[in-house]
């Protein structure tokens, strides 16, 4: 697929119904979209996909990990920016956003009617359903993906200012020795749950390094590998 196919599907994606409920701050959030498209080589032939989009928790970015993330390739330049961008505003936020379709829920069936028939019907069955994590979604058949995409990266953009009013209000952003109070109550409750599992280990590991706070916890950690 070239870049004129993916713009293509991106101006033709439309959601006809959009979900009711928005991103959980807190926990991971599953849409059922229905996405439906014309078929490109017929008339009157329209294609609904059915599934489901899950979208994990919004995880908040260490200063660290950002950094990383930023200056990749950059030079000291960037570095400087990077460090005048955090004292300048202390409490910058950044949250990353992960999100997967879990295909073994797909179902596509195809209809003979037109475009605008086939998504009324559809719109009329999931408003009558009243499921508040539904989505109806007008797209391009073969491009049915970066419609989906398109729909999520919208929904994410939308959601984001809640989700920093969330983690404010209960104090999740502060940072404590430079490393988010939501970021550590995540790495405390690892390690309580960790025990002498290696591969919980392993995992707790990986994500102090993945946070780019291993330094902070370095002790803490080998401790709990000698005790396994």
């Amino acid at each position: 697929m070239n870049a004129d196919d993916m713009w293509y599907a991106v101006a033709n994606t439309e959601v006809v119904v959009p979900p009711r409920q928005r991103l959980d701050t807190f926990g991971a959030t599953v849409i059922t979209y229905h996405l439906l498209a014309e078929k490109m080589d017929a008339v009157n032939e329209v294609r609904i996909r059915e599934g489901r989009i899950h979208a994990e928790r919004p995880q908040v970015l260490t200063p660290a990990y950002f950094e990383r993330l930023m200056l990749e390739g950059f030079g000291n330049e960037a570095q400087q920016y990077i460090e005048w961008l955090q004292a300048a505003i202390p409490d910058l936020t950044f949250l990353k956003y992960g999100f997967g379709f879990r295909k073994e829920n797909l179902q596509e069936s195809t209809i003979h009617e037109t475009l605008a028939t086939a998504t009324e019907r559809v719109k009329r069955h999931v408003e009558e359903k009243n499921e508040p994590l539904t989505t109806v979604i007008k797209g391009v058949d073969d491009a049915w993906e970066i419609c989906l995409l398109k729909f999520m990266s919208d929904t994410i953009h939308q959601t984001v200012p809640q989700h920093v009013k969330d983690l404010r209000r209960r104090k999740l952003l502060e940072n404590i020795e430079g490393i988010p109070r939501f970021v550590r109550e995540e790495i405390e409750r690892d390690f309580a749950q960790t025990g002498k599992d290696p591969e919980k280990i392993k995992a707790l590991g990986a994500k102090l390094c993945h946070y780019g706070v291993f330094e902070n916890y370095e002790d803490r950690f080998y401790e709990i590998m000698k005790e396994s």
